[in-house]
């Protein structure tokens, strides 16, 4: 809705909010890391940053539309008939904790890796996201529903290929997982796998400053290089 709006007021007073609240966060001192307050407000500014950048390419607005309905239409749809059993409520429930931002992370992934070997990639997105989600001591979810969910999603997606190209499709799995990931700065799979690539796109450099401060040095490096040094 904010991308959309042809008024940038609300993008403005998002935006200085935000450098409201980065300015009451003191950084840390000594030894300590940032705080967990300093993580969301960088995160945020991220984020902020790429809403800007929609707003300015409204066809990316309309392929995340387009991505968006698929998940929350057929995907759940067939969850829900293959495993909601008599409480859909509850596994979509459990489908909140970071499922569907690291679907969409890893299918971004798969998509640049496997890109001449399409039928490939529901396989190896299933196990980036089991293998992610252990990693980072998710809650468990079974393999089935993992599978099912990535290969519903990967039919209608993979036409899109034809009418977006590879690159944008990229772009908008990663602009989605973003913007759905319910706390980015704590989600390794969006912060490697969405706010990096897309840091070089629609990432204003104060952002960019703001992550740099509270992710660890190898991720900066990274973000640097991609960066060209920047």
């Amino acid at each position: 809705m904010l991308a959309r709006d042809p008024s940038p007021v609300a993008r403005q007073e998002a935006r200085d909010r935000n450098d409201s609240d980065w300015a009451k966060t003191p950084p840390p001192i000594g030894r300590r890391g940032p705080s967990k307050r300093r993580k969301e407000i960088a995160t945020d500014s991220a984020t902020i940053d790429l809403v800007d950048w929609l707003s300015k390419n409204p066809s990316t607005i309309k392929h995340i539309q387009e991505v968006g309905d698929i998940l929350s239409g057929p995907v759940i749809e067939e969850l829900d008939k293959r495993f909601g059993g008599s409480t859909p409520r509850e596994t979509r429930r459990r489908l909140t904790n970071h499922f569907w931002c690291d679907l969409l992370a890893a299918l971004a992934e798969a998509i640049g890796k496997f890109s001449k070997a399409m039928d490939q990639i529901p396989e190896h997105v299933t196990t980036a996201i089991m293998q992610s989600r252990k990693a980072e001591r998710r809650s468990a979810l079974l393999e089935g529903l993992v599978t099912l969910a990535v290969r519903t999603a990967w039919e209608p997606i993979k036409s899109m290929i034809r009418t977006t190209g590879i690159e944008e499709l990229q772009r908008t799995c990663r602009i989605l997982a973003v913007l759905i990931c319910p706390a980015p700065e704590n989600h390794k799979a969006v912060q490697d796998g969405a706010l990096l690539p897309l840091a070089k796109e629609g990432m204003l450099e104060i952002s960019r400053e703001r992550l740099a401060q509270v992710f660890p040095e190898d991720w900066v490096r990274r973000l640097r290089d991609d960066l060209g040094g920047a």
